[in-house]
């Protein structure tokens, strides 16, 4: 899996509204960018053929998808595409045939006021690899990822296993191929950049890489770095007191955001909240918070 995400406060509109689609509109004003809801409206089978850009087709061919049909061996459907026409929002999930139980791809993005696209949601997620079921607690109740209730039990696993806050499965690494495929989509419909808020400290860090950079935040990213070094107050709060603190977590960046997840940050007074961060299309901001970091 890559990483969850969730949008937080908007910003100051800037630059036009998405124009509604129209022949006109498209044949007039080719620069103008054009909204998800725009699309929506259009019947099902077009939606299927703009949106399937999205998602690579060699992650399909992976698992006996067809990246045309969308179907599987026995000619059944296994991407599911929720665009309602009236609606804003747009989420795409792929489901392998030999281990349907969770999407190996799942995203979701959304039409902001501000001339741009929110991505919601993405997950790259092995369905061959083992599950951890840190998305319930032991009551049976959703945590949200950790976010409303937590299954420590379960994160103790997924953490010993190498993964990071929010995984349920080990990741696909296939990140790099999805951002294409997003980039490409956000040029045809005339949008310049894109606009997130990462869940977790490991799923800044990923987008750091993948060329982001902060509109809220860098400075909270550079204070936990240095924090963290020997001598700074986040370092001296991994005293073993929980399983999520354990002193050698420091110098990578999955121990860091466990520890983040288990609420470290209360030794800085702060909590892992409101960060921001923008891709301008074609472009990587070279952001680094984690010097020399090792994942």
């Amino acid at each position: 899996m890559l990483k969850y995400l969730r949008i937080g406060k908007q910003e100051t509109p800037a630059g036009p509204d998405p124009i509604e689609l129209t022949r006109l509109r498209l044949a007039t004003a080719p620069e103008l960018p054009i909204a998800l809801r725009s699309l929506n409206d259009l019947d099902q089978n077009i939606k299927q053929r703009i949106y399937r850009i999205l998602i690579p087709h060699e992650l399909l061919f992976q698992y006996d998808v067809d990246p045309i049909t969308w179907l599987g061996p026995g000619k059944t459907p296994r991407v599911t595409l929720k665009a309602e026409p009236g609606t804003s929002k747009l989420y795409l999930e792929a489901r392998s045939p030999f281990d349907p139980a969770d999407p190996f791809f799942t995203l979701e993005i959304e039409d902001n006021r501000f001339n741009r696209l929110d991505l919601n949601l993405i997950v790259l997620s092995d369905p061959d690899g083992p599950r951890f079921d840190i998305d319930v607690d032991e009551e049976g109740r959703s945590t949200l990822f950790g976010t409303i209730h937590r299954n420590q039990a379960a994160e103790e696993r997924a953490m010993a296993a190498g993964l990071a806050p929010g995984q349920i499965r080990p990741g696909l690494r296939g990140s790099t191929s999805v951002f294409a495929h997003l980039e490409t989509f956000l040029i045809g419909l005339g949008h310049r950049s894109i606009n997130l808020e990462p869940l977790t400290y490991a799923s800044a860090w990923v987008f750091e890489r993948r060329g982001f950079a902060y509109v809220q935040g860098h400075k909270l990213m550079d204070q936990i770095n240095e924090e963290f070094q020997p001598g700074g107050r986040l370092h001296a709060a991994l005293d073993g007191s929980t399983p999520f603190r354990q002193p050698e977590q420091w110098n990578s960046v999955r121990g860091r955001a466990w520890a983040i997840h288990d609420g470290i940050l209360a030794a800085l007074d702060k909590h892992w909240d409101g960060l921001r961060m923008v891709k301008q299309i074609g472009r990587h901001a070279n952001v680094n918070t984690f010097p020399d970091g090792v994942y």
